[in-house]
C-alpha cells in the first residue's frame, strides 16, 4: 500500500497540479461561460484518455515505445506550456472574466486548452502507466493485497487533487505578478527536467548536435530526480504563505468590511493550513515514505548441506523449529541452484525452490512468522508452499531419512535455468 501511495504521489503530482492551473487560468466573460466549460470538457477528456490509452497499449502490446512517444510528445507539450507561459505574462493583473474580452483573454484561453490537452496525455501516461502495479502477476483485482496497493494509490490521487484545489484557490488571492512568477517556477519544475532528458535524447539519435553541458544536466537530474520532485511538493504551499502574508490591511470602512476581512483572514488561515499540511505529506512520502517502500530485505544466510552421491541432504534438526532456512546446491556449471525449507507440521515440510514463475530468482524471507516474496512482497500460506501455482516457490520432491532430509540432485539440476542471470 506504501509503494502505492507514494507512487500516486509521484506521477499525480505534476498531472493535476498542471490541470488545475490550467482550468483556473482560462478567461471568458459571462455569456462564454458554457462554451468554454464544453471545450473544456472535450479538451480534458480527450487528453486524459489519450494517455489512458497510451499507457494500456504500453502495458499490453508492443506497438508504443516509450522514447518514441516521448520524442513526439515531449516537444509538443513543452511548446504548449510555453506559449501559456507567454500568455499568462501578456495577460497582466486583467480580470479573467471581464466582460469585454481582448485578444490577450482569447490568447491566454486557447494555450491553456492546447496545453491541457498535451499534459493530460504527457502526464496521464505516466500515471496511468503506474497503475499496473496495482494488481500483480498471478492475483485478482479483488485478493486482500491488490485491495491495499488500489487504497493506496486512489488516496495518494486524492490527497494530491485537494493539494492542487488549496494551491489554485490561494494563488487567486496573491497580486498578479507573484501568482505569475510562482506559476512560471511551477511550469519549470515540470518540464525543464523532462525537456532537457529530451534533449539528450535527441543528441544520442543525432538529431541535434551534442553537448556537454546538457550530459552534465542529465547526469544531475537523473542523480537529483528526489529533489525536482520535493521541490515540487514545497511549492504547493507558496501560493497560501504569500495569500496569508499579503492580507488586505488599513482602517475598516464599516462593519461589513470588517466581517468580510475576517472571514476571508479565516478562509485564508484555511487554505494555508491545507497547503503546508499536504506539502508536509508529499515531502515525507518523497523521503521517509519512499525509503521504506524501497526498502528491499537481506535475504538469511546459506546455510550448510552436504551433496552425498546422487542427493543433497539437510539435518533434519536444523529445520524443525518452524522457520524459513535457505539453502544453496552448486550445479555442474558453477550456478548456485537456491532451495528453502520450513516445517508446516509434526509429519511435513514445506520444500521450494527459492524463486517462483512470476517473480523470477528474487528470493523469499521471513517476517514476524510469514514467508515473503522479496520481489512482490506477496505473504506465502506456509500450508501451500510445497504446490504450484501464483507466487509460490517452485516446488521441489523431499525424502526424510532418519534425522535427514534428501533433496534429488537430478531435480537441482533441472532448475539451473531459473537462477541463471
Amino acid at each position: 500500500m506504501l509503494k502505492l501511495f507514494v507512487t500516486s504521489v509521484q506521477s499525480a503530482l505534476p498531472l493535476c497540479l498542471a490541470l488545475a492551473i490550467l482550468l483556473a487560468s482560462r478567461a471568458y466573460s459571462p455569456r462564454e461561460r458554457r462554451i468554454v466549460a464544453r471545450w473544456t470538457v472535450v479538451v480534458s477528456v480527450v487528453g486524459l484518455i489519450g494517455g489512458a490509452v497510451v499507457a494500456f497499449l504500453r502495458l499490453n502490446t508492443k506497438l508504443i515505445d516509450v522514447p518514441t512517444f516521448n520524442a513526439y510528445v515531449g516537444p509538443v507539450t513543452f511548446l504548449a506550456i510555453v506559449a501559456f507561459l507567454v500568455a499568462v505574462w501578456l495577460f497582466g493583473g486583467r480580470d479573467l472574466h471581464d466582460i469585454e474580452q481582448t485578444w490577450r483573454h482569447h490568447l491566454l484561453t486557447v494555450t491553456s486548452l492546447i496545453a491541457i490537452v498535451t499534459a493530460g496525455v504527457s502526464y496521464g501516461f505516466t500515471y496511468f502507466f503506474n497503475t499496473s502495479g496495482i494488481v500483480q502477476m498471478g492475483s485478482g483485482i479483488l485478493d486482500t493485497d491488490s485491495l491495499l496497493r488500489l487504497a493506496g494509490y486512489v488516496l495518494g490521487t486524492v490527497l494530491v487533487i485537494v493539494a492542487a484545489w488549496g494551491y489554485v484557490v490561494s494563488a487567486a488571492r496573491v497580486p498578479w505578478y507573484v501568482r505569475t512568477a510562482v506559476t512560471t517556477i511551477v511550469f519549470a519544475a515540470m518540464v525543464l527536467p523532462r525537456a532537457i532528458l529530451l534533449y539528450q535524447q535527441f543528441a544520442t539519435r543525432q538529431m541535434v548536435p551534442r553537448s556537454n553541458l546538457v550530459f552534465s544536466w542529465v547526469l544531475w537530474i537523473q542523480q537529483n530526480e528526489a529533489a525536482t520532485q520535493i521541490s515540487l511538493a514545497f511549492l504547493v504551499s507558496v501560493p497560501g504563505i504569500i495569500a496569508l502574508w499579503t492580507h488586505p490591511r488599513g482602517p475598516f470602512k464599516n462593519a461589513a468590511e470588517r466581517r468580510a476581512r475576517k472571514a476571508d483572514q479565516i478562509s485564508r488561515r484555511k487554505f494555508l493550513s491545507l497547503s503546508v499540511v499536504g506539502s508536509v505529506l508529499f515531502v515525507g512520502a518523497l523521503t521517509v515514505g519512499k525509503t521504506r517502500a524501497e526498502y528491499v530485505p537481506e535475504l538469511s544466510e546459506i546455510e550448510p548441506s552436504t551433496v552425498d552421491g546422487d542427493w543433497v541432504t539437510v539435518a533434519r534438526d536444523l529445520v524443525s523449529d518452524g522457520h524459513l532456512h535457505r539453502f544453496a546446491y552448486e550445479a555442474k556449471d558453477s550456478t548456485e541452484v537456491r532451495f528453502i525449507v520450513i516445517k508446516k507440521n509434526e509429519s511435513a515440510f514445506g520444500t521450494g525452490l527459492d524463486a517462483c514463475e512470476i517473480c523470477g530468482d528474487s528470493g523469499y524471507y521471513e517476517d514476524k512468522g510469514k514467508v515473503i516474496c522479496r520481489e512482490c512482497d506477496v505473504m506465502m500460506n506456509v500450508q501451500t508452499i510445497g504446490f504450484a501455482g501464483g507466487c509460490n516457490p517452485i516446488p521441489i520432491t523431499y525424502e526424510i531419512d532418519g534425522n535427514k532430509l534428501k533433496f534429488s540432485v537430478e531435480e537441482l539440476e533441472s532448475h539451473v535455468s531459473v537462477f541463471k542471470s
